[in-house]
């Protein structure tokens, strides 16, 4: 097993501010401010990219704010 990253304290925040938005975008939009924000006409296609924002914010939540920092820091 390898060695376990060292966590920037600008990843960690970096990781916490983005998990927080996306969280806090998911519980105050619905389908059709999520269209409003993004620009995309309420259609099959913005459905489907309303459904992978659902998909993200789940996935997200598979992760700590640290696993996320670490990812961050190895993508640098």
């Amino acid at each position: 097993m390898t060695e376990s990253l060292e966590i920037s304290a600008e990843s960690l925040e970096m990781a916490e501010s983005f998990a927080t938005a996306i969280n806090t975008l998911y519980q105050r939009v619905d389908y059709l401010r999520f269209c409003e924000i993004l620009g995309y006409t309420p259609d099959d296609w913005a459905e489907g990219r309303y459904q992978q924002f659902q998909e993200l914010v789940s996935y997200l939540d598979c992760f700590d704010k640290e696993e996320i920092a670490k990812m961050l820091e190895a993508g640098k």
